[in-house]
């Protein structure tokens, strides 16, 4: 790992220290794809480790299939998109390339390992992408 991994890695490490059982959730953020009108939640809860738990509740069939083999990540995964496994997903099942919920998910667990600011994803709310026809 390089400095700045291992100085992120720390960091993770403590914030999952630092909690106990039964008084925190999980981050939770939902994907919306107007285009083909399928809804996702995804929830990532750190354990004490400093793994991932993945939970995604969808009824979209290929976010289904993208999602086997997700249910928990490493630091790595969220970081180094050569070796993650979320961007390995993306390249073997049927999701379209479009689809935001690999996104959601590396939001959620950026944000479930302090890599984005509560105060920041509370203030702004949601990310998008917007079609503009000039």
């Amino acid at each position: 790992m390089d400095q700045w991994t291992e100085e992120i890695a720390a960091i993770t490490a403590a914030v999952a220290g630092s909690r106990t059982e039964g008084e925190y959730k999980a981050s939770k953020v939902k994907v919306k794809m107007n285009l083909c009108g399928k809804t996702s939640i995804v929830e990532v809860a750190q354990t004490s480790e400093g793994t991932f738990k993945v939970q995604v509740t969808t009824s979209c069939d290929n976010v289904k299939e993208f999602a086997c083999g997700l249910e928990e990540l490493t630091f790595t995964d969220l970081i180094d998109k050569r070796n993650s496994k979320v961007f390995d997903r993306m390249r073997v099942t049927k999701m379209s390339a479009n689809c935001l919920v690999p996104a959601g998910i590396l939001s959620a667990a950026w944000l479930e390992a302090g890599m984005i600011a509560q105060s920041n994803a509370k203030k702004n709310k949601e990310n998008s992408i917007e079609f503009v026809f000039d």
